[in-house]
């Protein structure tokens, strides 16, 4: 891409951020067109997506149930989908509160940026499991907000607060990644 580049842009110091800019814009067309095609009812992609965003729904719902259960004490049902709190309405865990984007956008990211081919693998790996753990927190924190003060603060906290905390964490990922890691000699360190 960069050679590519050069060739159109005589000032060199456009390159780089012009190519990172391609190929984060890259990244994000090619999911933007996979999750399109994913959403095709009938297709296999539809069946595989579907399949997938229940076992993530349920990997995420799961260790944040338990959570309230058996450290925070409360009442409740739980299944794949959602969090029943006694006395509360409940929440569901749709597909675009999974952080599937998220962790997609990330990986693009860290992967147009430049540094070790090999390092980006792991931090990779490192940032989605990050960017999951937020997650449960998040669901976590939206529980007890569910069960205290529902009236008050669910809508505040569901749309603003535990979406600011979710995205906090992306963009501490991409600095960190930006401003330590990709100017490491990771050799020396590992």
């Amino acid at each position: 891409m960069q050679r590519l580049l050069q060739k159109h842009f005589p000032n060199n110091k456009l390159v780089a951020p012009a190519a990172f800019i391609i190929n984060v814009l890259l990244v994000y067309l090619v999911w933007k067109i996979l999750f399109l095609l994913c959403n095709q009812p009938g297709t296999v992609l539809n069946g595989f997506w579907v399949r997938f965003t229940d076992w993530f729904a349920y990997i995420t719902i799961k260790p944040a149930a338990l959570i309230l259960r058996h450290v925070l004490g409360y009442t409740l049902a739980y299944n794949p989908r959602n969090i029943i709190i006694s006395g509360t309405p409940g929440f569901f865990l749709a597909n675009h509160c999974l952080g599937v984007s998220v962790c997609v956008i990330f990986s693009g990211f860290i992967a147009a940026y430049k540094g070790s081919g090999k390092h980006k693998l792991w931090y990779i790996a490192f940032g989605i499991f990050c960017l999951y753990a937020i997650n449960i927190v998040r669901l976590v924190a939206l529980g007890v907000t569910e069960a205290c003060c529902y009236e008050q603060f669910f809508e505040l906290a569901h749309t603003r607060v535990y979406l600011l905390m979710s995205y906090g964490m992306f963009f501490v990922l991409i600095l960190w990644w930006m401003n330590y890691w990709a100017k490491k000699d990771l050799k020396v360190l590992l």
